[in-house]
């Protein structure tokens, strides 16, 4: 593992990641709840670039960020869109969720604040669930995994034409039944679910928890088949959350920082993924 960089100050609770395909270097992140509805990119040595405000957004516990094709009937001039996943719940009291979408800014630009694109509203089709995970299928489609506050961990999915009508008519949409995903949680070895993403072509699904990251073939049916052996992360990161494919062997991690520890961007190679 490489440490790239110590995460600015402005990004004190990087909890999640997007890698920009269109500007080679540059990185999406986005703070815990507390923070306004910002987001901030970063180099590949977490420089911070600018900070964008997201117009006609909300913050009230935004989890992970993701970058894949805009919802189809989205207006845009951007290469891709970013999805901010607005669902953290950690009393698992909230009733609904939004994930937020913007054209991918330029970060050459001179106006820092981006025009809410669209959103997908949600809710779940069981129980209330806190959820840190959120990754979009370079098909359109997306995933959100459940952290783990219950016994079992469950990844929701939506196909891309969901997607792009439920984006269309803006209605609160329920969740198909979730799929039980072959991970135990067990918070005192830091193994809750924390961040997610697909790799390049969209053949495997990366799932991370504070001290792992387990891949899974794609598509996922009704029993998650790994891709790959899970990567072990150990304590290297004060509380890690954010994971994106940097390439398809490679892999970037941001932590939020705790006390003095202060979070970093990291480079992790895993054995045998992209093999």
């Amino acid at each position: 593992m490489d440490t790239l960089g110590v995460l600015p100050r402005a990004l004190d609770e990087s909890s999640g990641l997007a890698v920009s395909r269109a500007h080679p270097g540059v990185y999406w992140s986005h703070n815990d709840s507390g923070d306004r509805p910002r987001l901030y990119a970063i180099d590949d040595s977490a420089r911070l670039l600018g900070t964008w405000r997201v117009r006609g957004a909300h913050a009230v516990d935004w989890e992970d960020i993701s970058l894949g094709p805009c919802p189809g009937g989205v207006a845009h001039t951007a290469p891709a869109c970013l999805y901010v996943a607005d669902m953290g719940d950690n009393d698992r009291q909230r009733t609904n969720h939004e994930i937020y979408i913007v054209a991918e800014p330029d970060p050459g630009d001179s106006v820092h604040a981006v025009p809410l694109r669209g959103r997908l509203r949600f809710r779940y089709p069981d129980v209330a669930h806190d959820a840190e995970a959120l990754a979009v299928h370079p098909d359109g489609g997306l995933v959100v995994v459940t952290k783990g506050r219950t016994p079992t961990i469950l990844l929701y999915r939506l196909g891309k034409t969901e997607v792009a009508d439920a984006v269309a008519a803006d209605t609160l949409i329920t969740l198909p039944p979730g799929v039980v995903m072959p991970i135990k949680p067990n918070r005192m070895r830091g193994r809750v679910v924390t961040g997610a993403d697909f790799n390049p072509d969209g053949t495997v699904l990366a799932v991370r928890t504070y001290s792992e990251i387990y891949f899974y073939r794609w598509p996922i049916e009704d029993k998650p088949v790994e891709a790959y052996p899970t990567c072990f992360l150990g304590a290297l990161e004060p509380q890690g959350e954010g994971v994106a494919f940097e390439q398809t062997d490679t892999l970037l991690l941001t932590s939020e920082s705790v006390a003095v520890l202060r979070g970093a961007l990291l480079r992790v190679r895993c054995g045998g993924v992209g093999g």
